[in-house]
């Protein structure tokens, strides 16, 4: 059965060639063509992530397991940290780090707001050892400004790790020119491929400020990952079997993210996220944030007065095999939420999209 048209904010449906990979017999999770493909997907991942200094890794497992990895290997209990937090997704990673026994700290903002840099600024004033934030706020449809966010961070001695589930690839993110210290993603948002690896970036300066003995555990213990890296590499540069088709394909979308160029792949977003607001707002849809913060990889509306938001997302998959999302939170029942990353930034698909709202509403 083919699927539907696929606009929830990830996953994304997956280009022919990464399917391609997924489609293959089984290959070893070692050997010379494995080193060939780990090797380049270090170097497509500094790309991506604009940190040619960078330690990278290809974390198997969801977004949330490289939270934890970057949360094992560089916080300890007790800990202080500040959560900036104005959305949904803010406030799951204060929960999970929570569980890692650090004192987080949640500097709140309104959803669809800004982040109020005032408070952080005031929760600064007490030590802390790093600043966590979410750049694109998938439950609201806004993307968070790291400059002012990082620059407070460094200023009180903090460092700075970044959510970058729902816009790496898809909006400007130069780690090493805002100076982030840490950062993660998922390979099913903008880089169009299958859920399952998590791109891990970590600023040498946070590398080498942390003594590997005092890390525990091991399979997300980040200085695992490096020594096999350094000492397998010739042959496992990996601590476990990961699954060959996921790596190959996501090592595949890599390529084809790279060939487009990160400009080209920026520009295409946001001229795709600009057509679908335009078009909604035609429709009487309002977006959840002011029009400065609008995120162009996921885009969360509020429908008309009369059009209720779960019957809407309803319709267009029963009448229309159209799949979008309802809002999350305080957000449930009062909106709609549309993805516009890696292959659903397509006018045609925003076009064939916005026919079957005016049909539904």
């Amino acid at each position: 059965m083919e699927p539907g048209l696929l606009l929830i904010p990830g996953p994304v449906p997956l280009p022919r060639q990464v399917r391609e990979e997924l489609a293959k017999p089984a290959a070893p999770h070692y050997g010379d063509a494995w080193v060939k493909a780990h090797s380049e997907t270090g170097e497509m991942m500094r790309y991506i992530w604009s940190a040619p200094d960078a330690h990278v890794f290809p974390i198997a497992g969801p977004g949330h397991a490289a939270l934890e990895a970057i949360g094992y290997t560089f916080l300890r209990p007790g800990d202080r940290i500040v959560v900036v937090s104005n959305g949904f997704f803010g406030d799951r990673t204060h929960e999970v780090l929570l569980t890692h026994r650090v004192k987080a700290d949640l500097v709140s903002s309104a959803w669809g707001s800004a982040p109020d840099l005032a408070a952080l600024r005031t929760a600064l004033k007490t030590p802390a050892k790093a600043v966590v934030v979410v750049h694109n706020e998938t439950s609201t449809g806004v993307t968070n400004s790291l400059d002012p966010i990082v620059e407070a961070a460094h200023a009180a001695d903090a460092f700075v790790i970044v959510d970058a589930v729902s816009s790496l690839g898809g909006l400007p993110l130069p780690f090493a020119k805002l100076g982030i210290d840490a950062g993660f993603s998922a390979s099913q948002k903008c880089i169009a491929a299958p859920a399952g690896i998590a791109p891990v970036a970590v600023s040498r300066s946070l590398w080498e400020s942390t003594d590997p003995k005092s890390v525990e555990g091991w399979y997300l213990n980040l200085y695992t990952w490096d020594r096999y890296e350094r000492e397998w590499g010739d042959w496992h540069p990996t601590p476990t079997t990961i699954s060959s088709n996921l790596f190959y394909a996501f090592h595949r979308a890599l390529k084809l993210l790279r060939e487009e160029g990160l400009e080209a792949r920026f520009a295409r977003h946001a001229k795709v996220a600009a057509r679908l607001r335009a078009g909604l707002a035609e429709l009487g849809f309002k977006p959840v944030g002011p029009s400065a913060i609008l995120s162009n990889t996921v885009g969360c509306f509020t429908p008309p007065p009369g059009v209720d938001p779960a019957r809407l997302v309803r319709r267009l998959k029963d009448e229309h095999d159209i799949y979008i999302s309802g809002g999350l939170g305080p957000l449930r029942g009062k909106t709609i939420r549309v993805g516009t990353m890696g292959t659903q930034a397509d006018p045609e698909s925003i076009d064939w999209l916005l026919k079957a709202v005016r049909a539904s509403v």
